[in-house]
């Protein structure tokens, strides 16, 4: 409320009058020079008269009366310019509609900005007020003070040097602002230069927040400003929302969330991440989190999503705000009835879960304890009232609270399991993929980034072991900690037992859910039903059966060639565990092409492994190679620059080029898309390897360096780079320790603290292969060598070919397969380790046509693939349980590269693209066409 008698009030009115005075004696008007002092006199009691008695509005004078006004000679009357009182009583006599009209007003001459500073931030309110009277009262003259008092206020901002100056020039403009947002436009429309607020708020005036927020910018202008880190200090520091007038729209607290909210929430991916990165140290989230503890629900909309985003982009986050975050507060929300407050509050809560399981476990339990015995009821409600998303959250929140604490069948654990269920059967897209990913992680655990580390922890659980294998697979840090949680078994196995008291139900549903077009929604079914299976194991066989036989038919085709290996091993963990004991004898049932794929699975895992041998042993019938290849897609174009290496790292084919670069593909079915382009190595990478001790990439060049790749943040990253004094042509890791092949003789060892020293001195070395703890060498003198990482002895285990003729039979190729080591060069050979040792003769041999040398050979469970010499634009295939040749698969041209990996070759050429030949199981009545279909013309 402002006093109209009060002084403060009066030098307010005195200050506009000055700013009127010193308009007309610069505009030099001779019609408003004539009455200058009345206008003076008049103008100030005329607005206090106007704002002390709004029933003045009542008496207008007509437009033309009161054009002519405009010339009239207002009395000089005592009782006009003394006191106050006194002209209250004239009301209805003189108003603001009488003040006469100021004609082409050049607003840029007139001198306001020393009256404000003289007024201070307590005059604000008084010049809102006068503002907001200006605005109800008609007539070009009060329009034209109106932009008067604006346009000053705008002046002072964007030349003032005075700090109180331009607080009380923004705190002003604030207060007409949030008495009517309309003034927003007019202030744009004057040329308010976002610059000049930015510069104000950089100066500590907070409330310059309030304003960049309401002229509402573009993302892309506030990010040019770089107002990042003056808006998180002023969030961050508590003194900048105390003391704020209550007439205002926001706080500046308020204000620089949301504009923080834009900053992290408008842009592309990286750039996002890049403000992101701005605020997730631990400071500034420890006074985003003091943010929580205040009730004002603006705050917590914008600072809920601040803080979802900050636990997506880094798992130091998520583990800091799971840790430090008030619950109270967010559960608080749940309870409003404010309908998007407990949508934002189930996001968060949804979000925060997202955590390793034990944590998980611990989190719950704080929810249920600071959340009362209301928090089942509420979570209930928002389940029935909600849209279906958040409905669905809720019901993931609920059944996992009500299996924390509740060891009996209750309401809540059924109706939040059916909930799951009838959204994962409907038609609704968005419906069905959210119920579908809620299911794959109920029992599983999350790393602490945030991802689901549900497959991966089964995947343990069939014994995948093998780095090579590992990488296949999509981006799991098979280091990681999650992985390593007792607290999973046991929480799988609660759960477990609190979804299948529903019945038959579940798994009629997830078998539907087998059966959906959208790969994500039949993918997490198949990770739902596995993590059932470890506790179906259990089960009376009755339960276990009435499941098999609803689940297994649907199981089958996730195993055959041409799926993703996750979704292959996952399904070979779910026969396992469905049709254990007596079930097994519901292998007989299963197709030829079940028992192929588990066979070539076999050696991927030890399950894989054991179900064959049943197989076998209950269809002791002579397995059949029933495949045929074909290619399905080409990666990248014609570059004119050769693929000269292959690898498959966390889930992506990484090729390294003859220029110096790697590209990195995902390939996913018939489709490849290229995630990066890096160019770190000056020439050609000749090679990659794993190294599983650091869970990282090498890669090889003629530049001579070595360098190590880590997967950071999703982002391929370079972190080490090793020198050498020759050009590196392959690599191997075992542990700490990198073996390379150069030009000299000897392969190089470079040892943890990257000291360089010379094994197998003696030899030139060709090509490289591990297995074991065991390194073998492919020599030019066609000799093998054998190096046991353990001790560090070198041991030849075959000898070069002693001939009257000295023919140069270099191996170019050796690949160690199960328990036996193949090499190729004018011919190849191949038998056990052992054999290699004892007789040095093998077992098995390819003879090449005449003259002709294998370049490159890849080794899987059924084929041997060949690059020769005389024939580099095909591989040949043959069998590789007896020497007969199938056919071939054409690249088009040269192939600088090969790679086996799931069932499927690859193959770089040197124009630049790579090749993508999947096996494919064919029906047995085909088989006898098989030579023909393998066989490209």
């Amino acid at each position: 409320m402002v006093n109209f008698g009060s002084s403060r009030f009066t030098r307010s009115i005195e200050d506009v009058t000055l700013s009127i005075s010193n308009y007309i004696a610069k505009t030099r008007n001779p019609n408003l020079n004539y009455h200058a002092e009345e206008l003076i006199e008049e103008a100030p009691q005329s607005i206090k008269f106007h704002l002390f008695d709004p029933s003045a509005c009542k008496h207008r004078p007509s437009q033309k009366n009161n054009e002519e006004s405009s010339y009239m000679k207002f009395p000089r009357s005592s009782s006009i310019i003394g006191n106050f009182n006194e002209v209250s009583s004239h009301s209805g006599r003189y108003s603001v509609q009488e003040f006469p009209e100021l004609i082409d007003m050049e607003i840029s001459e007139l001198q306001y900005s020393k009256a404000l500073g003289k007024c201070g931030e307590e005059h604000t309110e008084d010049i809102a007020s006068i503002y907001e009277s200006l605005t109800s009262s008609s007539g070009n003259t009060y329009a034209s003070l109106k932009d008067v008092l604006l346009d000053e206020l705008l002046i002072v901002i964007s030349t003032s040097k005075e700090e109180r100056e331009i607080r009380a020039s923004v705190s002003t403009l604030t207060t007409i602002i949030s008495r009517n947002k309309s003034v927003i436009e007019d202030i744009k429309k004057k040329g308010l230069r976002l610059c000049d607020l930015a510069s104000a708020l950089k100066q500590n005036v907070h409330e310059a927040a309030i304003l960049i927020y309401l002229i509402n910018p573009s993302p892309i202008d506030i990010k040019t400003l770089e107002l990042l880190p003056v808006l998180v200090e002023i969030v961050c520091t508590s003194r900048s929302h105390e003391n704020t007038q209550e007439s205002l729209l926001m706080t500046p607290h308020t204000a620089s969330l949301m504009i923080i909210e834009e900053l992290v929430t408008s842009f592309d991916y990286a750039t996002n991440n890049m403000h992101l990165a701005a605020i997730s140290s631990p400071q500034v989230l420890n006074g985003l989190l003091e943010v929580a503890r205040n009730d004002n629900l603006e705050h917590f909309f914008s600072l809920t999503t601040i803080l979802i985003k900050c636990m997506q982009f880094d798992a130091q986050c998520r583990k800091y705000v799971s840790q430090f975050t008030p619950l109270a507060p967010f559960i608080h929300l749940l309870q409003t009835e404010n309908t998007r407050a407990k949508c934002m509050a189930l996001e968060f809560f949804h979000e925060i879960l997202c955590i390793p399981r034990s944590s998980a476990i611990s989190l719950l339990q704080r929810i249920h304890q600071e959340g009362s015995k209301n928090i089942m009821k509420i979570l209930m409600l928002c389940a029935h009232q909600l849209q279906p998303d958040h409905q669905l959250l809720a019901a993931n929140i609920l059944l996992q609270l009500d299996t924390l604490n509740s060891p009996h069948k209750s309401l809540f654990r059924e109706e939040a399991v059916h909930m799951l269920l009838r959204a994962l059967a409907s038609e609704e897209s968005s419906e069905q993929i959210l119920s579908a990913s809620i299911l794959s992680n109920l029992a599983g655990t999350y790393a602490w980034s945030g991802e689901p580390y549900t497959a991966a922890w089964l995947l343990r659980k069939t014994g995948l072991t093998s780095p090579y294998h590992q990488n296949i697979i999509r981006n799991f840090n098979w280091l990681d900690q999650s992985l390593q949680d007792s607290g999973t078994d046991l929480w799988c196995s609660k759960i477990s037992k609190c979804v299948l008291s529903v019945g038959d139900n579940v798994y009629h549903t997830l078998e539907r859910g087998l059966r959906s077009k959208t790969k994500k929604v039949s993918r997490d079914c198949l990770v739902t039903i596995s993590w059932l299976g470890c506790q179906i194991s259990k089960s009376p066989d009755s339960l276990r059966d009435s499941a098999s036989e609803i689940i297994l038919s649907g199981i089958e085709q996730f195993l055959h060639p041409g799926k993703d290996l996750e979704e292959r091993l996952l399904a070979c963990l779910c026969i396992y565990n469905y049709a254990t004991g007596k079930g097994k004898q519901k292998l007989i049932h299963f197709s030829e092409g079940v028992k192929q794929s588990l066979r070539r699975l076999s050696n991927v895992t030890w399950m894989a492994d054991e179900l064959h041998r049943v197989a076998d042993f209950l269809l002791p019938n002579i397995s059949r190679i029933s495949c045929v290849h074909t290619q399905i897609l080409e990666a990248g174009c014609n570059f004119n620059i050769a693929v000269c290496s292959l690898i498959y790292y966390k889930g992506l084919l990484c090729s390294g080029y003859s220029d110096g670069s790697i590209k990195v593909w995902d390939i996913r079915g018939h489709s490849a898309s290229l995630v990066w382009d890096i160019k770190k190595h000056n020439k050609s990478v000749t090679c990659f390897s794993l190294s599983e001790l650091s869970d990282s990439l090498l890669s090889g060049s003629a530049d001579k360096t070595i360098r190590v790749w880590k997967m950071i943040k999703r982002k391929l990253e370079c972190v080490e780079v090793i020198a050498l004094k020759e050009p590196i042509y392959r690599l191997h890791a075992h542990d700490k320790t990198i073996f390379a092949i150069t030009e000299s003789q000897g392969i190089k060892l470079v040892n943890e603290s990257r000291i360089v020293r010379d094994i197998f001195k003696g030899k030139h070395s060709k090509c490289i292969a591990g297995a074991q703890g065991k390194l073998y060498i492919g020599c030019t003198d066609s000799s093998i060598q054998e190096y046991s990482s353990t001790y560090g002895r070198e041991v030849e285990i075959k000898p070069p070919t002693r001939c009257w003729r000295k023919q140069s039979k270099p191996i170019h190729s050796v690949v160690a397969y199960r328990d036996w080591l193949y090499c190729a060069s004018k011919k190849v050979e191949g038998t056990t380790t052992k054999e290699w040792k004892k007789t040095g003769k093998s077992k098995f041999s390819i003879l090449i046509d005449k003259g002709d040398d294998v370049v490159d050979m890849e080794v899987v469970e059924d084929f041997i693939y060949l690059i020769s010499n005389s024939s580099a634009n095909n591989i040949q295939i043959w069998l590789r349980g007896g020497p007969k040749k199938l056919g071939r698969i054409s690249a088009g041209s040269k192939i600088t590269s090969l790679l086996a990996a799931n069932d499927i070759i690859l193959c770089g050429t040197e124009t630049g693209l790579i090749k993508v030949c999947p096996t494919h199981l064919i029906p047995p009545l085909q088989i006898f066409l098989l030579d023909m279909t393998l066989t490209s013309p």
